[in-house]
């Protein structure tokens, strides 16, 4: 897992397409790799965009954190029309993302920021599927950066499988956030949500 957080030079063979749906969108990524789930659209993200849909409407300026390819943050632009920015620390990912946004005719941009180092903005939402396997004490300065980093109102959805630790990172966020609710499970992920109030 950590190689996901280290920059490595690539060779024009790493790179590949691949096509998934998510949200009844046909979606095209270009991808190599050392990425997240490199070849499709992995089953945590599956369920954090499913659980959004069925639950929530976004609206407003949010973050895609931990973008990856791209894929929550060209999936919410699509689905519900709002900005977005994107962010990732490993620096493959980033490019990716540019160029996945471009294929997938949606306007946004993918910076590199480690966590929240590079993020000046304040967001009505962010959306997560965090590096859980980087330890607690990371992901916890991620949810910290998050809560500073949303407007007043604003809310935080991620998601976690209950194996990864779930139940302290609810603890964690009802502790820093005042609350945190369960939005959906399924199939041993969980999606939680909080509000900054």
């Amino acid at each position: 897992m950590q190689h996901y957080f280290i920059d490595k030079q690539h060779k024009a063979a790493d790179y590949f397409e691949f096509k998934d749906s998510v949200l009844g969108l046909e979606l095209c990524f270009r991808s190599c790799d050392s990425i997240f789930s490199k070849n499709k659209i992995d089953n945590g993200t599956r369920a954090l965009l499913n659980a959004i849909i069925k639950h929530e409407t976004l609206s407003g300026y949010g973050l895609d954190l931990g973008c990856g390819l791209g894929v929550i943050g060209i999936a919410l632009i699509k689905t519900f029309g709002v900005k977005m920015l994107m962010s990732d620390v490993n620096k493959t990912a980033v490019s990716l993302a540019n160029e996945n946004l471009i294929k997938n005719n949606v306007n946004s941009t993918a910076i590199y920021s480690d966590g929240f180092n590079e993020i000046k903005d304040k967001f009505d939402f962010i959306v997560s599927n965090p590096p859980i396997k980087t330890g607690k004490t990371l992901l916890f300065k991620l949810m910290d950066g998050a809560l500073k980093h949303l407007k007043q109102g604003g809310k935080l959805i991620l998601v976690i499988r209950k194996d990864h630790g779930m139940e302290s990172l609810k603890t964690y966020l009802t502790l820093i956030f005042g609350n945190c609710e369960i939005l959906e499970r399924d199939k041993g992920y969980y999606i939680l949500k909080c509000i900054k109030n």
